[in-house]
């Protein structure tokens, strides 16, 4: 097929990169299921998805170019295939993992590439042979991008086994920084000529910042601190909900010419969501397979867990000997606040002792058990009674053992 000028598209191109895609799985499968026991194999695995990865780089980036074009061009196919390579290499040794892991990074790299090295022909092509049909649809074709951007991003933050790397840090960034306000604005002014890109940028960010502080004021009414989990979780769901619909009610409604549509965002938003995929799928694989060091063999490690454990309730003032003061009878109404981030689900028990000079005495225990990222507050009332005292809450983990503890130093006077 010619288009003037030498530009060809093969007509067996997607033919071509289904065969690649087949191949990839391959080196993919075997890492996974620990099969790779030979240096030979894992050289010969390793340089297959080192050729594929440049072949369909080169592809996606020269979609009008026939396959026997694509092999010719070698100053594209080896840096791309050196980059990736090196990427993969570079978080494998950065989360301590074992050298068949690279295989499973590079491998996904390449079944994402290889994806969209096929969109990237048939709708080339589909571009060239129906330019204003290919128009209309295209602005319809991001929304579906950001959709599963929201889903791939939920999934990383909230569902198991992929939640358990904690790659909301990252994937709540655009969530509250720019898409809520970006396709609120588009909703309610979506002309491309009312205003520039670079100002309605500048007004998405600031609407979006807008929309998360409301949302955090509201989550802590509710759960009484802030947690950006949450709040991520909340705007990721609203995007999708509201915004995208409304967004795509409004494209419906208004001729496609006359609607902002910036190719650069575009490709940011497509770079996005391949990026998160690629995240969120290597950190289910990962945590499933088995292919890295776990929390227990490798303390203060990236999987690592952590339980926040605080006592609210005391609103004296802290005396300079380091003793709240109270009178002798006071009732002291507490609230023992766990948050179970250990990446799993945990059963703890609580303990709450009474310490002086002379004896211990247990006023409190009993078992907790919560699933990750759950919340609990459990009530307590102490009575006051006179003497100099450490009321000591100790929480265990699983194992019994002591994890935290915290310490409420009290003098109480008859007169005070």
């Amino acid at each position: 097929m010619n288009f003037g000028g030498g530009i060809k598209i093969a007509d067996n191109s997607s033919k071509i990169l289904v065969v690649l895609f087949i191949l990839t799985l391959i080196p993919l499968v075997l890492s996974l299921f620990n099969y790779i026991n030979d240096t030979f194999l894992f050289v010969g695995l390793f340089a297959l998805d080192f050729i594929v990865v440049g072949i369909a780089s080169t592809k996606a980036m020269k979609p009008l170019l026939s396959f026997r074009d694509v092999i010719r061009q070698i100053k594209l196919i080896i840096p791309f295939g050196l980059i990736f390579s090196l990427i993969s290499t570079a978080i494998v040794y950065y989360m301590k993992m074992t050298v068949s892991s690279i295989l499973v990074f590079l491998s996904i790299i390449t079944i994402i590439v290889l994806v969209i090295a096929l969109v990237r022909n048939k709708t080339t092509i589909h571009k060239i042979e129906n330019p204003e049909e290919y128009n209309e649809k295209h602005l319809i074709r991001i929304i579906y991008v950001l959709a599963i951007f929201c889903v791939v991003s939920y999934i990383g933050m909230e569902i198991p086994p992929f939640s358990v790397i904690p790659l909301w840090f990252g994937l709540c960034i655009p969530f509250i920084c720019l898409l809520p306000g970006y396709l609120g604005l588009n909703i309610l002014n979506p002309y491309k000529d009312a205003i520039r890109l670079l100002e309605r940028l500048g007004i998405s960010v600031f609407v979006s910042l807008v929309i998360t502080s409301i949302i955090g004021l509201i989550l802590v009414q509710i759960e009484h601190f802030l947690n950006m989990r949450h709040v991520s979780l909340v705007l990721v769901v609203i995007t999708l909900v509201i915004f995208l619909p409304l967004y795509y009610i409004k494209i419906k409604e208004k001729k496609k010419q006359i609607l902002f549509n910036d190719n650069r965002l575009n490709k940011i938003f497509v770079i996005m969501t391949i990026i998160a995929i690629i995240a969120v799928g290597a950190s289910g694989i990962l945590v499933t397979s088995g292919n890295y060091n776990n929390a227990e063999n490798n303390p203060g490690s990236l999987f690592q867990g952590n339980t926040t454990f605080e006592i609210k309730g005391v609103h004296e003032t802290l005396g300079n000997d380091g003793y709240y003061n109270f009178t002798s009878g006071e009732d002291l109404n507490l609230t023992v606040s766990i948050t179970n981030n250990e990446n799993k689900d945990m059963t703890y028990k609580l303990k709450i002792d009474v310490v002086n000079d002379t004896d211990e005495k247990t006023i409190d225990e009993q078992s907790i058990s919560l699933k990750n990222s759950e919340t609990k507050n459990i009530e307590t009332n102490l009575t006051m009674t006179n003497g100099q005292k450490d009321i000591r809450f100790t929480l265990y983990d699983d194992n019994n053992k002591p994890y935290k503890i915290r310490h409420l130093y009290v003098n109480v006077n008859e007169d005070y």
